[in-house]
């Protein structure tokens, strides 16, 4: 079911529609505006479309690098699991060969 939710962004109200609880609204609204304060503390630029950009862009280089990590970790995981495969097959072999 998709709900209506108002969030303010950086001193900005905004009427958002997601399926998401209005927890997790309003943790990705302080989150965002956390970054944008980061970034208002930092000087580099007062115009406020520009530090939300940022901000957003900061976050979406976070997503990618998780994602990353994610399918790296995967595909460790799924190289341990062939080296397990493989060294059931060689511990199979030579206990034929032994016997």
């Amino acid at each position: 079911m998709t709900n209506r939710y108002d969030v303010n962004i950086a001193g900005y109200a905004l009427t958002v529609m997601s399926e998401r609880s209005a927890e997790h609204m309003a943790r990705l609204a302080e989150t965002l505006n956390g970054r944008v304060r980061e970034i208002q503390r930092s000087g580099g630029t007062s115009n406020y479309l520009h530090i939300v950009m940022l901000a957003a862009m900061e976050l979406a280089d976070e997503v990618l690098t998780l994602r990353d990590d994610v399918e790296a970790l995967r595909k460790e995981r799924i190289g341990l699991q062939d080296l397990d495969r493989r060294s059931k097959d060689l511990l199979a072999t030579l206990d034929s060969v032994l016997k």
